[in-house]
C-alpha cells in the first residue's frame, strides 16, 4: 500500500517490473500488421484527402463491377438467365458505389475510408488471383470451363463486398484501440503528474510501479525503490501480515502509517488503496502528512495550555477580584464622604478586571454549540453599555435611539462586551467632550448597531484594516485590544462589524448582527 520512483530489469509473475505504469498498460495493446503500417504511411496526408482518396478508390471499384455487367447485357441479348447471373455482381457493385461516396464525401471519419478501400482491394485481388488459379488448373487437366473471365468477375465482385465488411470490423477494432490508447496516455500523464505518490504493488506486496512523488517521499530513486516491500518501509509496531490479507479481502482500504525511510526519517503517511485495478496489481495513494500530525499535536499542546490559563483565570484571578468587590461593599458605609470617589473609581475598575477575565475566558473556549440555540433583545445590552460609559466618561455626550419593538438578535450575554469595548474606545481616544451617537437599524434578516463619534477620525487605510484580520490579534500597536475582542465575539455570533469614516469628522463603527425570533422561554 506504498509507493516507487524508477526502474529496473527485474521482473516478477505475471508482469515485468518496470519503471513507470506505461509497464503494465501496454500488453496486449499495441496494433500492429500490414493494416497498422498502411496507417502510419499515410498519417501525413490531409484528412480531406483521405477520405477522398478512400472513398474514390473504393466507389472506383465499384463502378468498374458496375459497368461489366451492363456491357454484358448491352452487348449480348438480355435473357432472363443473364439477368440472373449479373444481378448479384452488378447489387455488389451498387453497393461499393454507395459505400464510397458515403465515406468520401459524407463521412467525418479519417480513417474508415483508407482501411476500406484497403481491404476491397485486397479482397477483390485475392479472390480474383484463387479464381484465376483453379481455372489454371483446370485448363491443365484438359477441362473446358464456359465464360471464364466472368467467372472470376463474379467471385471478384463477392471478395470486395467481403473486403467492405472486414473492413467495418477493421475500422471498429481501430477505433477501440484508438480510444484505449487515449485512456492509457491519460492514465500515464495522471499517474506520472499527480503531486500525491502514486505506487502499484503485486500480491507480494512488492512494488512493481511508481510516480516521481513517491521516489521522493520514500526518499529513494524509482529505480532502488521498485522490487522492494512495503515491510521494508513499516515500523515494527505495524502488523503488515494481518493487514495485507484484510485488504486483499475487501478490496479496499484506507488509513495512516509510520513510513521509515532508508536514512531512518520517520513521515507519517495517509494512504488509500484499492486492490485489483489489474489483475493481481494493486493501486495505492499515499500522502505526506507529517506536519499536519505535528500540527495537530501542537494543537493539542496550546489547547492545555489555554485550559490551564483559564482555570487559573478563573479559579485565582476571578476569585481573588470578587474578594476584592466585596471588601468594597464591606468598607463603603464605613468611609467618609470624601473618598467614596475613589472607592467608586476602584469598583468600576475592578469589575473591569472582572469583565476582562470573563471575555478571555469567553474567548479561550469553544461556545459556538452553545451561542447556537441563544437570543437577546439587542437593546438590553446596549442600554447597560451605554449607562456605563456615561458614569466612567461623564464629559462625553452619548446620544442613543432605540426602536420601540426591541429586536433580538443571534447572541448572548456578552454582547454587552461587544458595546461596551466600541463605546469605551469612542469615548477614550477623541477629546473629553466627544459626542458618540448609538442608533439601531432592523430589517427582516438582521440587525445593525452603530457606534459613530465626532472626533477626529484616522485614516482610511487603518479604518479598513481595523477588522480585516480573520482571526483573532493582539499584536498590533495600534486600534485597540478591545477591538480585537469586538471582532471575535461578532464574528462568534455569525455577525459582521465593520468601520468607516463618519460625517462630517471621526468613525462610525457598524455591528451586524442575524436577526432571530426569541424562544418562549427567552
Amino acid at each position: 500500500m506504498s509507493g516507487e520512483h524508477g526502474g529496473t530489469d527485474e521482473t516478477t509473475p505475471g508482469h515485468p517490473v518496470g519503471t513507470d505504469l506505461a509497464t503494465l498498460l501496454d500488453d496486449d495493446t499495441g496494433h500492429g500488421g500490414l493494416t497498422g503500417r498502411l496507417e502510419a504511411a499515410v498519417a501525413s496526408v490531409p484528412p480531406a484527402w483521405r477520405r477522398r482518396i478512400g472513398g474514390g478508390t473504393v466507389a472506383g471499384i465499384g463502378t468498374v463491377l458496375v459497368g461489366v455487367p451492363l456491357y454484358h447485357l448491352f452487348r449480348h441479348s438480355v435473357t432472363v438467365d443473364a439477368a440472373v447471373g449479373d444481378a448479384l455482381p452488378l447489387l455488389f457493385g451498387l453497393i461499393l458505389v454507395a459505400a464510397g461516396v458515403w465515406l468520401g464525401w459524407m463521412s467525418d471519419d479519417d480513417v474508415a475510408p483508407l482501411v476500406a478501400a484497403f481491404w476491397v482491394t485486397v479482397g477483390l485481388g485475392i479472390t480474383g488471383i484463387v479464381t484465376l488459379y483453379f481455372l489454371t488448373l483446370h485448363a491443365a487437366h484438359g477441362h473446358a470451363v464456359e465464360a471464364p473471365w466472368f467467372l472470376v468477375y463474379d467471385v471478384s465482385a463477392t471478395g470486395a463486398v467481403g473486403g467492405l465488411l472486414i473492413s467495418r470490423y477493421d475500422v471498429r477494432s481501430r477505433h477501440r484501440h484508438r480510444r484505449l490508447s487515449q485512456r492509457e496516455r491519460q492514465l500515464r500523464a495522471v499517474f506520472e503528474g499527480t503531486l500525491d505518490a502514486l505506487v502499484v504493488t503485486d500480491d507480494e506486496g512488492r512494488y512493481v510501479a511508481a510516480n516521481p512523488a513517491a521516489a521522493d517521499l520514500f526518499g529513494l530513486p524509482r529505480s532502488e525503490l521498485v522490487g522492494e516491500r512495503i515491510a521494508d518501509f513499516a515500523s515494527e509496531s505495524e502488523d503488515l501480515q494481518a493487514q495485507w490479507a484484510t485488504f486483499l479481502d475487501e478490496g479496499e482500504v484506507r488509513g495512516e502509517f509510520e513510513l521509515v525511510r532508508p536514512d531512518g526519517e520517520t513521515r507519517s503517511v495517509a494512504f488509500a488503496a484499492t486492490a485489483n485495478v489489474l489483475p493481481g496489481r494493486h493501486l495505492s495513494a499515499l500522502r505526506d502528512v507529517t506536519e499536519r500530525v505535528e500540527h495537530e499535536r501542537e494543537l493539542g499542546q496550546e489547547r492545555a495550555r489555554v485550559e490551564f490559563l483559564n482555570r487559573l483565570l478563573r479559579h485565582n484571578v476571578l476569585n481573588g477580584m470578587n474578594l476584592v468587590l466585596a471588601k468594597l461593599d464591606a468598607l463603603e458605609p464605613a468611609l467618609p464622604d470624601e473618598h467614596r470617589d475613589s472607592l467608586d473609581v476602584a469598583r468600576h475598575r475592578s469589575e473591569e478586571i472582572v469583565d476582562l477575565i470573563q471575555t478571555a475566558r469567553r474567548l479561550a473556549t469553544d461556545v459556538a454549540a452553545e451561542v447556537d440555540d441563544r437570543a437577546i433583545r439587542v437593546c438590553d445590552p446596549l442600554t447597560d453599555a451605554v449607562e456605563s460609559v456615561r458614569q466612567s466618561y461623564p464629559d462625553a455626550t452619548v446620544e442613543c435611539d432605540l426602536p420601540e419593538d426591541g429586536a433580538w438578535v443571534h447572541a448572548d450575554g456578552m454582547l454587552e462586551t461587544v458595546f461596551d469595548h466600541l463605546l469605551t474606545n469612542a469615548a477614550e481616544h477623541n477629546d473629553a467632550d466627544v459626542c458618540i451617537a448609538v442608533g439601531v437599524a432592523a430589517d427582516p434578516e438582521a440587525v445593525t448597531v452603530t457606534v459613530a463619534d465626532d472626533g477626529e477620525g484616522m485614516p482610511p487605510e487603518r479604518l479598513a484594516q481595523l477588522f480585516e484580520d480573520e482571526e483573532f490579534t493582539h499584536t498590533r500597536d495600534w486600534g485597540g485590544f478591545g477591538l480585537s475582542i469586538v471582532h471575535a465575539l461578532v464574528t462568534e455570533y455569525d455577525g459582521d462589524v465593520w468601520a468607516e469614516a463618519n460625517e462630517p469628522s471621526g468613525t462610525a463603527v457598524h455591528v451586524e448582527l442575524p436577526r432571530i425570533e426569541p424562544s418562549d422561554g427567552a
